[in-house]
């Protein structure tokens, strides 16, 4: 199955999953950006690529574990989401002042300088984490034709389907941060998830 762990920058996703695989057994971690971006490719077409991936993880009976900026929305209306064996999500999510610290002691990074379209971003992450119905605009008019938005875009924050495991990591360190992840994984394995491929989940 495809476990989405997303999140803004600096909510800790990197720091998160080195020691996650040293815990978990048949778990592979990576980070959207490891498949090179060809000219003009979109955070969609990207994740196209790792539901591919996943795909074939799961032949080989070894779930992926994927570090990403994307929603669990863009997730869901990518073509192939529904082949997956089973989708889960968590957030990790952190303050407005802790990102602004972490960033500062990071290499600048031009492409996605530190500003308000950084935390616009976190802030929207962390509404459609509880909320299906929020935005969708932000999402959907970016990548309107071949993804299938009409699989989730009229459920609502009490829909059984919508689960997303939200991790503060403001005050936490990596790894305490690692435990919570850590039980997220082992809960959903142990007791499955809503977005099964069993399940139908997409009708």
């Amino acid at each position: 199955m495809l476990f989405l762990l997303s999140g803004a920058a600096a909510s800790g996703k990197k720091a998160v999953a080195r020691q996650l695989i040293t815990r978990l057994t048949t778990l592979s971690a990576h980070h959207e950006n490891e498949i090179p971006a060809t000219t003009g490719q979109t955070r969609m077409a990207n994740m196209e690529r790792w539901v591919d991936t996943a795909l074939d993880l799961e032949a080989q009976g070894i779930d992926l574990l994927l570090l990403a900026a994307s929603p669990l929305g863009e997730l869901l209306a990518s073509p192939r989401a529904p082949d997956l064996a089973g989708i889960a999500a968590c957030l990790l999510d952190c303050h407005d002042h802790e990102r602004s610290r972490r960033i500062a002691r990071r290499e600048p990074d031009p492409s996605w300088p530190f500003g308000m379209d950084m935390l616009c971003w976190a802030a929207w992450h962390r509404m459609h984490a509880i909320d299906p119905r929020w935005e969708q605009r932000v999402i959907r008019d970016a990548f309107r034709e071949h993804y299938a938005w009409d699989r989730w875009c009229h459920w609502t924050h009490e829909d059984p389907r919508w689960r997303v495991e939200l991790v503060d990591t403001t005050t936490q360190s990596v790894p305490e941060t690692v435990d919570t992840v850590a039980g997220w994984i082992t809960r959903v394995r142990l007791h499955g998830t809503p977005l099964a491929r069993a399940a139908a989940w997409w009708e």
